[in-house]
């Protein structure tokens, strides 16, 4: 026979508290997903010819490359009558750069034709850091949000990832492609799921031992008649 009384104050608690984890569990699981899809899926590859690079409307956004902290360089262009963001650099720094004195791309400034990956950035998740305006610094592409901080109309929904220039000034394939607006790999959004879900358990664990230990749950062998 089991005897319980629940805490009423500690059951709300525990209740709100797993629901929470379970929904941070199953976000970053619909990441993994999206990670996946994202990586088995080629990217449509264009090309534009006709532009005009847009100096003034740089923005930054968070990226991890070769597992190291840096800002990809979101640089526009007019592209006929719209607005284009080009993921066109990366710059590994801790800290943002200062968009004011960064100097924009040189590859959208030789007037040759651009190629790259077309990409359509997903709306950014609920616990991202919020954006910087004023720095031009996001942690999450959001192409609408870049575009107001620099004063630009009619953007383009989606971006061009473009090769990055190395150090000895040969292209190097743009990391994030296949990764969208997202730094994590597939493992880790994985690794946070499982995380989220075991802290439910044992949120589940600590909830029923400390009732134990009050005296407010008990098991009773079964009376015999």
């Amino acid at each position: 026979m089991i005897r319980f009384r629940p805490l009423p104050m500690l059951t709300v608690i525990a209740v709100i508290a797993f629901a929470l984890l379970v929904l941070l569990g199953r976000w970053q699981w619909q990441r993994y997903e999206e990670r996946l899809e994202a990586a088995s899926a080629p990217p449509i590859e264009m090309t534009i010819a006709s532009y005009r690079p847009i100096e003034e409307g740089i923005a930054l956004v968070y990226g991890l490359k070769d597992g190291e902290p840096g800002w990809r360089v979101f640089a526009p262009v007019l592209y006929g009558e719209e607005n284009l963001y080009v993921d066109a650099a990366f710059v590994q720094s801790v800290e943002p750069p200062d968009w004011r004195t960064l100097r924009f791309p040189a590859s959208l400034t030789l007037n040759a034709p651009i190629s790259g990956a077309a990409i359509t950035p997903s709306p950014p998740a609920p616990l991202t850091h919020a954006p910087s305006l004023p720095d031009r610094v996001w942690y999450a592409v959001n192409l609408e949000e870049m575009a107001r901080a620099a004063g630009l109309r009619s953007v383009a929904s989606y971006y061009l990832a473009t090769d990055y220039v190395g150090e000895d000034g040969r292209p190097v394939p743009n990391p994030f492609v296949g990764a969208g607006d997202d730094a994590l790999t597939p493992a880790r959004h994985l690794g946070y799921a499982a995380t989220w879900w075991g802290l439910a358990i044992v949120l589940v664990g600590i909830y029923f031992a400390y009732h134990v230990s009050v005296g407010r749950l008990k098991f009773a062998p079964p009376m015999k008649k």
